[in-house]
């Protein structure tokens, strides 16, 4: 994962400019937004309306898609407007936008000229109660969304035809939109920010860090499957150079460190130095933990009011009243009850939604596939390494039976994997372990040196001298038998490597979606809707 977020920076305009066009299309794929789905009819309507000192609370239902029910609230100023527009998805907060520490950033933006739309994340996590109005599409942590509908993309989506509602009002400047989101929410403002050119600006918060400092973090909608195809998060946030960044990060954050913060600025600038607009990249990082805390906000509002207002560059803008502080350091001064029932948009009576498994079925009925290259895809395995196979024979067996033995046996234990990191890289574990058997059984085919190793021409050519001598050692594999789901994939894909191969499995699907249909998580393809089934 740290290699592939690793990947050379542009070294000119020209450079980062011929890269956009596969970044744009690699980001649309990894969402499951490729082609763009139709912009059907929205079915707005204001479910009422709370007013309040100095700013109102529209309550918004809208369908980003046919049958996707979406619910927001927009906090409006007093007054007639347009007002310049911030877009909020919000993260994982256990009662979504009627969270205090997410009505605050509503409440403090509508009290400075800004009009905020929160939008509720689809699904369901930590929020299962009745101010979730949208757990109906069903669990967030569901890995065979990777397959080609992931949650991320949903969200994504939502917040693009939230914004196509916005364009419908006159009261709204949908020419300065800016979009901020904490945690999950700091990664759809990344995504969306990357994905709708018409968002000017964006302040994501305690989640861009480098995947060089850490890969791991949250349930399976925040591993978007094949994101680091197009490399760090800094590259995904400078396919808007010159477009203005913000990162806020906290200081004690342990899944998004400060250094990772740091990382990404350094890259971010870097990136936006070709294009002379290095200025347009800040980092704030905050005293305290995971949060949208008021110091965090204040940063945001000076931000926009900078970039989007044409306000005087300053490090924070007061928050005009007392609002909660933060998550980590509560208070409820100037915000609703979370559990108001004012605040819910839609009677539970009208809820009914499309699901995110009815997303992957009609995405997997409709593909838009590119070949599977398979010795194209092969990751340098052989540079973090040497992996011992005894083998003394040219028959081996893959099997998932743990008590299996024998010299020509070896034991697959796909529990032992981590999935996550698999959807990140866009490979699935049984196509992993295939590369490195690949590349440690005798017999290795003539020229895999290069992918293998990701090292100069010398050393692979020394390294491959060494290994092709000792695999002398040893007879070729000729045949594979493979017992078990997982065992006959690792096989199969084995197979693409080393065609001569003659194989025996136990499982034979004949698409992805018969590997869908057993359930089992570890035969998830990530990204499978966009890549030919190749067996």
């Amino acid at each position: 994962m740290k290699d592939m977020a690793a990947r050379r920076l542009p070294r000119n305009q020209a450079e980062h400019t011929e890269r956009l066009t596969s970044q744009r299309d690699g980001l649309a794929k990894a969402l499951g937004l490729f082609p763009a789905p139709p912009r059907t009819e929205l079915h707005a309507a204001v479910t009422g309306t709370l007013d309040r000192d100095g700013y109102r609370i529209e309550k918004v239902r809208y369908e980003s898609r046919p049958g996707v029910l979406v619910t927001a609230h927009l906090y409006l100023p007093e007054g007639e407007g347009p007002f310049p527009l911030i877009l909020s998805p919000h993260g994982h907060f256990e009662f979504k936008k009627s969270t205090p520490v997410v009505q605050a950033r509503g409440i403090g933006l509508a009290c400075l000229g800004f009009a905020c739309l929160i939008v509720d994340s689809p699904g369901v996590s930590w929020d299962d109660n009745e101010q979730n109005e949208r757990k109906a599409m069903g669990s967030h942590n569901d890995p065979w969304l990777g397959m080609g509908a992931p949650v991320a993309g949903q969200y994504v989506w939502d917040l693009v035809r939230g914004l196509d509602y916005c364009e419908s009002r006159s009261d709204l400047d949908t020419k300065r939109v800016g979009i901020t989101g904490a945690s999950g929410g700091g990664q759809a403002a990344m995504l969306a920010f990357a994905f709708d050119e018409r968002i000017s600006a964006a302040v994501p918060v305690c989640q861009c860090v480098s995947f060089e400092t850490n890969a791991r973090y949250g349930c399976f909608c925040n591993h978007v499957p094949g994101i680091l195809g197009i490399g760090d998060r800094a590259d995904v946030l400078a396919m808007r150079a010159p477009a203005p960044v913000m990162l806020v990060g906290a200081s004690d954050d342990p899944e998004f460190p400060a250094e990772g913060h740091q990382k990404t600025l350094e890259k971010l600038k870097g990136i936006y130095r070709l294009h002379k607009a290095e200025s347009n990249v800040r980092l704030e990082l905050v005293e305290g933990k995971h949060d949208y805390n008021r110091r965090m906000r204040e940063a945001m509002y000076a931000f926009f009011a900078q970039h989007l207002l044409g306000q005087p560059a300053r490090g924070h803008l007061a928050e005009p009243r007392p609002l909660t502080d933060g998550v980590n350091n509560p208070y409820e001064a100037g915000t609703e009850p979370a559990t108001l029932p004012d605040l819910i948009v839609t009677d539970p009576s009208e809820r009914s939604t499309i699901t995110f498994r009815n997303l992957l079925e009609r995405g997997l009925e409709e593909p838009y596939p590119d070949d599977f290259e398979a010795d194209q895809r092969l990751a340098p395995w052989g540079k973090y390494g040497p992996l011992t196979l005894s083998v003394d024979s040219t028959e081996i067996l893959l099997t998932e039976r743990k008590d299996a033995e024998g010299t020509n046996v070896i034991v697959l234990q796909p529990e032992l994997l981590e999935l996550r990191f698999a959807l990140l890289s866009g490979m699935s574990l049984a196509e992993c372990l295939a590369q490195i058997l690949h590349l440690h059984l005798p017999g290795k085919p003539e020229g895999w040196e290069a992918n293998a190793l990701g090292a100069d021409a010398i050393s692979s050519m020394i390294a491959s001298v060494k290994t092709l001598m000792k695999g002398t050692e040893q007879p070729a594999v000729a045949v594979v038998r493979a017992e078990g789901e997982f065992a006959s994939l690792v096989a199969a894909h084995l197979k693409k490597l080393r065609p001569a191969l003659e194989l025996e499995a136990s499982f034979e699907p004949g698409s992805w979606k018969d590997l869908y249909a057993t359930g089992m998580d570890y035969l998830v393809q990530p990204g499978a809707r966009y890549l030919k089934w190749p067996f």
